[in-house]
C-alpha cells in the first residue's frame, strides 16, 4: 500500500496520538509554527494527503487546487468557517470535524466569563492587588445584582447554547434566546423564553452571550446599531467565532459606556495583536481563543480526527462529513 503524507498545520502538540493512529498508512508530519497564509500552507503542505488544521489557517480554492494529492481536510473542532466548502466539494475533497467537541469545556469558559462580568470578579481583583479597600472597591463597582434579577440571553441556542441556558438556570437567571432555526416547542422544553426578533433578545438581555456560527449572515451580526439597543448595564460574551462582532464597534461602544463591558475568548483578528487598544480597557475580560481547552477535550478531538482521517484513507466514511455531497457521487 502506498503511504500518504498527512500534515498537521499548528505546532501545539507533539503529534503522538496521530502518529499512532495512522501509523499503518501514512506518516505524520507536523510544522514548527504557526501558519496563517496560503503561501505558508502551501510550503509546508502542497504535496499532503490530508490537512489536520486548528482555526486559523486559510483553506481557500487556490490552497485545495494546488494541492494535487489532497484527500482530506480534517478540522481539530466544529467551525469550518476557514475551509472553502465549495472549493473542496468539486475537488471530491472529504470535509471532516467534531461537532461533539469541547462542548462543555466552551459553556463552562462562556458562563465563567458572564460570572466575572456580573460579579466584578476581575476588576475587583485588580483593585485588592493595588491595596485598595474594600469600601473604595465597592463603591467603585457598585451595582452588582443578584442572578435572579438579571436576564441572561443567548444569541443563538445550539448544542453550546443549550448546556449554558442549564448553567443560568440553575443559578437564578431568567434565560432567553433567540434563534430562528430553532422550533418554538423546543424552547419550552429547554426552560428558555423565545424572542421573536434579536431586537427583544438585545434590549431586554442583561448579558449576551454569542453562540452563532460564522457565515455571511453573521458577520458582523452585532455592530454600533445592535450595541445601541442594549441596556447601558448589559454585558456581552463570545466564545464562537470573533467577526460575528464588528471589534471596531464594540471598542467604541466600551469606550463611551453604551454598554458595561464585555468577555471576549475570540476576535476579529486573531491572534490578538500585542498592541491591539482592546487589550488597556479595564471593562473588558479577554482570553487567547482557550475556551475550548481541557486536557480531556485536547486528547479527544485529537484521536476523533485521526481516526477520521484514517477512515478517509482507507476508503472508509467518517462519522462527521461535512460534504456528503463527496460520497453521493460515488453511490
Amino acid at each position: 500500500m502506498n503511504r500518504f503524507k498527512v500534515a498537521i498545520t499548528s505546532p501545539a502538540f507533539p503529534p503522538e496520538i496521530e502518529r499512532e493512529i495512522l501509523k499503518d498508512v501514512a506518516d505524520v508530519v507536523i510544522t514548527d509554527k504557526d501558519i496563517s497564509t496560503e503561501e505558508g500552507l502551501l510550503s509546508f503542505a502542497a504535496d499532503a494527503s490530508a490537512l489536520l488544521l486548528g482555526s486559523l489557517e486559510p483553506v481557500t480554492k487556490n490552497v485545495i487546487d494546488n494541492m494535487p494529492n489532497l484527500k482530506v481536510l480534517a478540522r481539530y473542532g466544529i467551525g469550518l468557517d476557514n475551509i472553502d466548502l465549495k472549493a473542496a466539494t468539486e475537488r471530491n475533497v472529504v470535509v471532516t470535524n467534531d461537532p461533539d467537541y469541547a462542548l462543555e469545556e466552551v459553556a463552562d469558559h462562556a458562563f465563567t466569563l458572564s460570572l466575572s462580568l456580573t460579579r466584578r470578579i476581575v476588576k475587583i481583583d485588580r483593585m485588592m492587588r493595588q491595596g485598595k479597600s474594600g469600601h473604595e472597591i465597592k463603591k467603585s463597582v457598585e451595582p452588582i445584582h443578584a442572578n435572579s434579577s438579571l436576564t441572561f440571553g443567548l444569541l443563538g441556542l445550539g448544542n453550546i447554547a443549550r448546556r449554558v441556558a442549564t448553567r443560568a438556570r440553575a443559578l437564578g437567571f431568567r434565560v432567553v434566546s433567540f434563534d430562528p432555526w430553532v422550533p418554538r416547542a423546543e424552547f419550552g422544553l429547554l426552560g428558555v423564553e423565545r424572542m421573536e426578533a434579536i431586537e427583544d433578545l438585545l434590549r431586554e438581555s442583561d448579558v449576551i452571550s454569542v453562540h452563532v456560527p460564522l457565515g455571511p449572515k453573521t458577520r458582523h451580526m452585532l455592530g454600533a446599531r445592535e450595541f445601541g439597543l442594549m441596556k447601558k448595564s448589559a454585558f456581552i460574551v463570545n466564545t464562537s467565532r470573533g467577526p460575528v462582532i464588528d471589534q471596531v464597534a464594540l471598542l467604541e461602544a466600551l469606550r463611551s459606556s453604551t454598554i458595561a463591558g464585555a468577555g471576549l475568548d475570540v476576535f476579529e483578528f486573531e491572534p490578538l495583536p500585542a498592541n491591539d487598544p482592546i487589550r488597556e480597557l479595564d471593562n473588558v475580560v479577554i482570553t487567547p481563543h482557550l475556551a475550548w481547552y481541557s486536557e480531556e477535550s485536547h486528547k479527544r478531538v485529537r484521536i476523533d480526527i485521526s481516526h477520521a482521517v484514517h477512515d478517509v484513507l482507507t476508503g472508509k466514511r467518517p462519522e462527521f462529513v461535512a460534504n456528503p455531497e463527496v460520497y453521493a457521487r460515488k453511490a
